[in-house]
C-alpha cells in the first residue's frame, strides 16, 4: 500500500507513503480521528480500520514525577551533507559577491577619474569577465542546491508529525516559479519551516523570526536590481545608460552580500533546530 492520503480532524490533508504513515501512529503523532484514502476506494475511511486502535500506553510515572511524553523524532531525509555543502557556497558567495563589488567600484572611478567611457572600462577588464561567470555559473548551484534544501527540510517536518501545514515539499519549490505566487508563497514555507522545526506539536503557536523577513527583502531587493542592470545593460548605447546599469550593479552586490549571510543562517538555524529534535529523540530513546 503506497500513496496513502491522510485527512486530519483539522480539516488538513497530506500525502505520505505507508511506511510513513505507520511511522507516525506508531509514534502517537497521528490523531486517531484521522481518516484515509488511497486509489481505489470508493471512500474515506477511518486510519484505525486500516492500522487497528492507538497503543494505550500502560507505563506510568513514579509517584510525584511529572508524567511526560517524548516524542521520536527522525529524519525522512537526513540534510547534514546537504546543508554543509549549501552552506560552502553560501560563503564562497560572500567572497566573490565582495570581489565583484570592489571591482565594479574600481571600474566607477576610473570613468569619474579618468573620464574614460563607462563601456570601454568594462570591455577592458579580464577580471569583471571572469567574476561575472563565476557568480552566474555559483548562483545556479546554489539556488538549486538551496531548493533542494527547502524540499528536504519540509519534507522532514512532515515527518516529524507537524499537522496543519498548509503546502507540500513539491510546492515549497515550486512556488518559486509562479508569477504573484512567488513573491508571497516563498517566505510562508520558510516560516513554517522555522517554526515546526522548533517545535512540530505546537508549531501555529511557535514565534516567527525577523531574520525570515530579512532574508526575504533582501532576496527581493537584489534580484529586482540585478534584472533591471542586466536589462539595461543589454540596451545601453550612451554614457549615461552605461553608468546607471554599473550603480545598479554595485547596488546589486551591496544587496548580495547580506542575502548569503542571511540565508546562511537561516539555513543553519533549521538544521540545528531539526538535528536538535531528533538527537534528543534518539537520547530519550536510548536512556528512557
Amino acid at each position: 500500500m503506497d500513496a496513502i492520503y491522510l485527512r486530519y480532524p483539522d480539516g488538513q490533508m497530506t500525502q505520505r507513503s505507508e511506511e510513513e504513515a505507520r511511522r507516525l501512529w506508531r509514534d502517537g503523532l497521528m490523531p486517531s480521528a484521522t481518516v484515509y484514502w488511497q486509489e481505489g476506494m470508493a471512500d474515506w475511511k477511518p486510519v484505525t480500520v486500516w492500522l487497528g486502535e492507538p497503543e494505550v500506553r500502560s507505563e506510568k510515572p513514579a509517584a510525584g514525577e511529572p508524567e511526560t511524553e517524548l516524542p521520536s523524532y527522525h529524519f525522512l531525509r537526513d540534510p547534514s551533507r546537504l546543508t554543509t555543502f549549501l552552506q560552502r557556497l553560501l560563503w564562497i558567495s560572500v567572497l566573490v559577491a565582495c570581489i565583484a563589488l570592489v571591482d565594479d567600484l574600481a571600474e566607477l572611478v576610473q570613468v569619474q577619474i579618468a573620464r574614460l567611457p563607462p563601456d570601454q572600462v568594462a570591455n577592458n577588464d579580464p577580471i569583471q569577465g571572469i567574476v561575472g561567470l563565476l557568480q552566474s555559473g555559483l548562483g545556479i548551484l546554489t539556488g538549486i542546491t538551496f531548493l533542494k534544501w527547502i524540499y528536504r527540510a519540509y519534507k522532514n517536518i512532515q515527518g516529524f508529525g507537524a499537522e496543519g501545514l498548509r503546502f507540500s515539499p513539491g510546492w515549497a519549490v515550486g512556488y518559486y516559479f509562479i508569477p504573484i505566487l512567488s513573491l508571497i508563497r516563498p517566505v510562508q514555507v520558510m516560516s513554517e519551516i522555522w517554526r515546526a522545526s522548533d517545535d512540530p506539536r505546537d508549531w501555529p503557536r511557535r514565534p516567527g523570526s525577523w531574520l525570515i523577513a530579512s532574508w526575504w527583502t533582501l532576496f527581493l531587493l537584489y534580484t529586482g536590481v540585478t534584472q533591471v542592470s542586466l536589462e539595461i545593460a543589454i540596451q545601453a548605447s550612451t554614457n549615461d545608460q552605461w553608468m546607471v546599469a554599473g550603480v545598479l550593479a554595485i547596488l546589486g552586490d551591496l544587496f548580495s552580500i547580506p542575502l548569503s549571510i542571511a540565508a546562511l543562517r537561516l539555513v543553519t538555524e533549521v538544521y540545528r533546530r531539526q538535528k536538535a529534535l531528533v538527537e534528543a529523540a534518539k537520547a530519550g530513546e536510548q536512556f528512557g
